[in-house]
């Protein structure tokens, strides 16, 4: 059992960065878990989900192969509270069932000694109760806003919406462990990785 392992929880707000962050980690050797991409595979046809999705969003969101046209899902999901709490009702317990098997996993490694879970819900889903720390990649509003424009071609009211369901910057910081800043250059933000993961694998 590999009990050196540190399961790092990293998060922040859309298009805060949060990716860009878990690159560097990769490259400084931790293993990473997109929990957003975990979420899309229970959209699948095999998935435990895929039936209870439909059942109550609709046929709507279903294409022509079907399959869950995710942008269809989004648009309808992201329109109220009550349909957002009903997908990640639906979806939560999966993601949290799979990456607990990859913990799992990862803790029977003796090579891996970090272990990154990148998820924009993490606290709001209550899945930082899993974590050893947790980080928050801190950017400001307007960056986010044109940064998801930009990188993820979405109009400014769609960002909006996502950004209502999501707790703000400061609540988010209360939980955190470690705060990584990336307001400033990718330079910056790459020192303040290699920074927090030399004081890490040293503890």
């Amino acid at each position: 059992m590999n009990n050196k392992l540190k399961v790092i929880g990293l998060t922040g707000g859309i298009a805060s960065g949060k990716s860009t962050v878990a690159e560097m980690f990769f490259a400084l050797g931790a293993e990473i878990i997109d929990a957003d991409k975990v979420g899309h595979k229970a959209l699948a046809k095999n998935s435990r989900c895929y039936k209870k999705i439909i059942k109550y969003f609709g046929d709507k969101i279903v294409d022509c192969n079907g399959q869950i046209d995710r942008a269809a899902l989004a648009q309808i999901a992201f329109r109220n509270t009550v349909n957002q709490e009903a997908l990640c009702a639906i979806i939560h317990p999966w993601v949290f069932e799979y990456i607990d098997k990859k913990i799992k996993f990862y803790r029977k490694n003796k090579n891996i000694k970090l272990l990154i879970i990148e998820a924009v819900l993490l606290i709001e889903s209550g899945l930082h109760k899993k974590m050893d720390s947790i980080m928050v990649v801190k950017a400001d509003k307007s960056q986010q806003i044109s940064r998801a424009r930009l990188n993820r071609e979405m109009n400014e009211n769609s960002i909006k919406q996502r950004m209502k369901y999501q707790i703000s910057l400061a609540k988010k910081i209360k939980y955190a462990d470690y705060v990584i800043d990336n307001q400033g250059t990718f330079k910056n933000t790459e020192l303040q990785v290699n920074k927090f993961v030399a004081k890490l694998l040293k503890g």
